[in-house]
C-alpha cells in the first residue's frame, strides 16, 4: 500500500480528533464577543485551497467577509497593508511557509488579531500569531496532502461552528468521519470513474460554493500524482468561456453538493452533456447524477458540509486511482518536496 493511500485512509481517525480539540471553541468565543469587521487570509497550494472552503462557509454562517491575501503582497511588494479591525489566518501544515509567516508576523505587528493554523506545535507561524489551532494529523509522508488538506478545513470549520454557535453545523461536522469511512468502504464507483481517466490528457473539475474548494483540491491532487493537466473551475464561471476549449468525448468532473448551488450545477451539466463531454458526477443530487456518463452517487440526508468533505476524499481516491493506471508512484511526484519555500 503507498503511504498516500495509508494516509487517505487514515483521515476519519485524524479528523475525530480534531473534532475532540477544546480549541476551536476557545477562539470561536472569543470572536463571538469581539468580532472583527473581516477576515484576511493567507496560505499557499493545498491550504489555500481549505481557506477558499472556508471562505464560503464563513461567508454562508457569518455573513462575513473573508478575502484572501497574496502573501507577496507584504514579502515581496511591501505593500503598506492596513489590517485594523481585521482576523488575519494564516494556514500551512508545516508552520513554516517563509511568506506566509512573514506576512502573519507583518500584519499581527500591525494591528490585526491573528490565528495560526498548522500541523506542528511551537511552529514559527503558532510564535506570531493571537490564536493557534493545530490539525493533529500526525507526520505526513506522503508528498501530495491527503489527511493535512481535510483536518485544515474542519479545524477551520469547527471555528465557523463555535463562532457562529450552530449547532446544525456542529453535528454536520461530527458526521464526516463516519460519512468518509463509508466511503472507503467501497469506493468501486471511483475505481470505475478512475479506468475512465487513465488515458486522458486534460481534465476540468468544477465545483460551486461549499464544493469549489475542493475542486480545486481534487485538481491539484490529479496534477500531482498523475501529471494530468487538470484545471479547476466553479461552475458558474465554467459557462463563462472555459466550455469553449470542451469538445466531444472530452473528460470532465463536477462536484455537485445538493444545496443552492443545485440549480446551476445542473445547467451546466446538461450544457457538459449536450457538448458530449465524458462526465463524471460526484453528488447526492439525483437529478445531477443523471446526466453523468459516470455517476459516483453520496448517500443521501448529508449536510452540504459534510458532502463538502466526502468529495475530497473521492477526489483523493481518484487520484490515487489514476496514477496506478498509469504505473507511476503517487508517493514520488516529480519536481515536488513535502514542504516547498516561496518568497
Amino acid at each position: 500500500m503507498t503511504r498516500f493511500e495509508t494516509e487517505i485512509r487514515e483521515q476519519p481517525e485524524v479528523l475525530r480528533r480534531v473534532l475532540r480539540d477544546p480549541a476551536p471553541a476557545v477562539v470561536g468565543a472569543a470572536l463571538r464577543a469581539e468580532p472583527p469587521e473581516l477576515v484576511l487570509t493567507l496560505a499557499r497550494g493545498s491550504s489555500d485551497n481549505a481557506v477558499t472552503f472556508f471562505a464560503y462557509l464563513a461567508g454562508m454562517t457569518l455573513g462575513l467577509p473573508v478575502a484572501s491575501v497574496p502573501p507577496s503582497l507584504v514579502t515581496v511588494h511591501r505593500a503598506p497593508l492596513r489590517p485594523d479591525g481585521a482576523l488575519v489566518v494564516g494556514v500551512s501544515q508545516s508552520g513554516e511557509s517563509q511568506d506566509v509567516v512573514e506576512a502573519l508576523r507583518a500584519l499581527s505587528e500591525g494591528g490585526a488579531r491573528s490565528l495560526a493554523l498548522s500541523n506542528r506545535d511551537g511552529s514559527s507561524l503558532e510564535a506570531c500569531a493571537t490564536w493557534a489551532l493545530r490539525q493533529h494529523a500526525g507526520d505526513e509522508k506522503a508528498v501530495a496532502a491527503s489527511k493535512t488538506f481535510t483536518s485544515q478545513m474542519l479545524a477551520l470549520a469547527r471555528l465557523v461552528a463555535e463562532w457562529s454557535d450552530a449547532d446544525e453545523l456542529r453535528a454536520a461536522l461530527t458526521d464526516v468521519p463516519d460519512a468518509i469511512d463509508a466511503l472507503l468502504a467501497d469506493p468501486s464507483p471511483l475505481d470505475a470513474a478512475a479506468a475512465r481517466l487513465t488515458h486522458a490528457d486534460q481534465l476540468d473539475v468544477l465545483g460551486r460554493g461549499l464544493s469549489f474548494g475542493p475542486a480545486l483540491e481534487v485538481a491539484l491532487k490529479l496534477k500531482e500524482t498523475s501529471y494530468l493537466h487538470a484545471h479547476a473551475y466553479s461552475s458558474a464561471e465554467f459557462q463563462h468561456g472555459p466550455i469553449a476549449s470542451l469538445g466531444a468525448g472530452d473528460p470532465a468532473l463536477l462536484l455537485g453538493v445538493a444545496d443552492a448551488s443545485a440549480a446551476s450545477n445542473r445547467a451546466a451539466a446538461e450544457r457538459m452533456r449536450d457538448a458530449g463531454a465524458d462526465l463524471t458526477v460526484v453528488s447526492a443530487d439525483p437529478e445531477l447524477l443523471a446526466l453523468a456518463a459516470a455517476p459516483v452517487e453520496l448517500p443521501a440526508g448529508l449536510h452540504p458540509v459534510t458532502q463538502a468533505f466526502v468529495q475530497v476524499v473521492a477526489g483523493q481516491w481518484l487520484a490515487l486511482q489514476v496514477a496506478r493506471q498509469r504505473g507511476l508512484d503517487p508517493d514520488a511526484p516529480r519536481h515536488l518536496r513535502k514542504v516547498t519555500q516561496t518568497r
